[in-house]
């Protein structure tokens, strides 16, 4: 009996969702109210993202919002309590 294949893409994170709520998220409450400012960043936002996450873990964007003093709720585990705030 030989072994099943598993494909190469099985633990590769997938961002498409991630890309496409960057972009509907300004063409949905932005636009309209103002559409040339909700196109604008309906096209700048997605970019941007692929840029700063591009070859970055999951979670990095959270992780530096938690250092510039944005409070995360849920990125730190309960029971840890000296690093909590």
């Amino acid at each position: 009996m030989e072994p099943r294949s598993v494909p190469q893409y099985i633990d590769r994170s997938s961002r498409g969702f991630e890309i496409l709520l960057a972009f509907m998220v300004p063409i949905v409450f932005i636009r309209p109210f103002h559409q040339g400012v909700g196109f604008f960043l309906a096209l700048i936002l997605p970019i941007a993202y692929m840029k700063f996450t591009l070859g970055r873990p999951d979670g990095f964007l959270l992780h530096v919002a938690y250092r510039c003093g944005l409070p995360i709720p849920g990125l730190l585990d309960r029971k840890v309590t000296r690093l909590r705030r």
